[in-house]
């Protein structure tokens, strides 16, 4: 009998996770000697291949319910139940990381009481730098195409306010991997880094992508202002 074509959502992830393995294995990063954080670690389940390759793994994850469950599948991992963006806005860090994976959720979040506070990446990339070594690998999820539900219209429209804001005047819906690409190596120079190497590899069609970014700080403590010029044409072909 022909095998089904279909795989559970979480082994194509999986899958995924694998393609950003390779890629890295093929730039000649050596995991093994990398200490590693996930960030948003939900319960784990994808992200166990990394782990498994390299050093170190840390993972910082909100929810208690996941406790149980990353400390079975992770065994030699320090586990944070923690508010990953508070802790970053306002601690200082000794510990500092080769390989940060940042599996962040889809559309704006928070807490019971104000769900609307966060949205995607946008607000853990903003002080990265406090927990990157000199020289860093950082992965996290792109949407270029968004899916709304109908059921979720207020929290759409606070996300698509989320979107516009961060990414400028564009077509918030519809993104091209190109500007995405020169954007995130224009933010990262914006906050003191020089990109080394990126890549975007597929997750869930056509919406998710892997970013995948190396990154090296900049000599100079003097980061410049945000260009915004420099992607001006790519602003006006999305």
């Amino acid at each position: 009998m022909e095998k089904s074509k279909f795989l559970p959502k979480k082994n194509i992830f999986s899958l995924k996770i694998n393609d950003v393995v390779n890629y890295l294995e093929k730039q000649n990063i050596n995991l093994k000697i990398l200490n590693s954080l996930e960030v948003f670690g939900g319960s784990g389940e994808t992200d166990k291949i990394i782990a498994d390759k390299v050093k170190s793994f840390e993972i910082w994850e909100i929810n208690d319910d996941f406790l149980d469950t990353l400390t079975r599948n992770f065994p030699n991992s320090k586990i944070h139940i923690c508010n990953s963006i508070e802790k970053l806005q306002t601690n200082t860090f000794e510990q500092k990381f080769d390989l940060i994976l940042i599996d962040n959720p889809m559309s704006v979040f928070g807490d019971k009481n104000n769900p609307q506070t966060y949205c995607e990446h946008f607000d853990i990339l903003k002080n990265i730098n406090k927990i990157t070594n000199n020289e860093t690998i950082v992965i996290f999820l792109v949407n270029k195409k968004p899916f709304y539900s109908k059921k979720l219209k207020q929290k759409n429209s606070e996300w698509k306010k989320r979107r516009k804001q961060f990414y400028g005047d564009i077509d918030i819906d519809n993104i091209s991997m190109d500007f995405l690409l020169t954007f995130y190596k224009e933010y990262f120079q914006k906050i003191g880094f020089k990109t080394v190497f990126s890549k975007n590899i597929l997750r869930h069609h056509p919406h998710l992508d892997y970013l995948i970014f190396k990154l090296e700080k900049n000599d100079s403590d003097n980061v410049r202002t945000f260009d915004m010029i420099s992607l001006s044409n790519l602003i006006h072909n999305n």
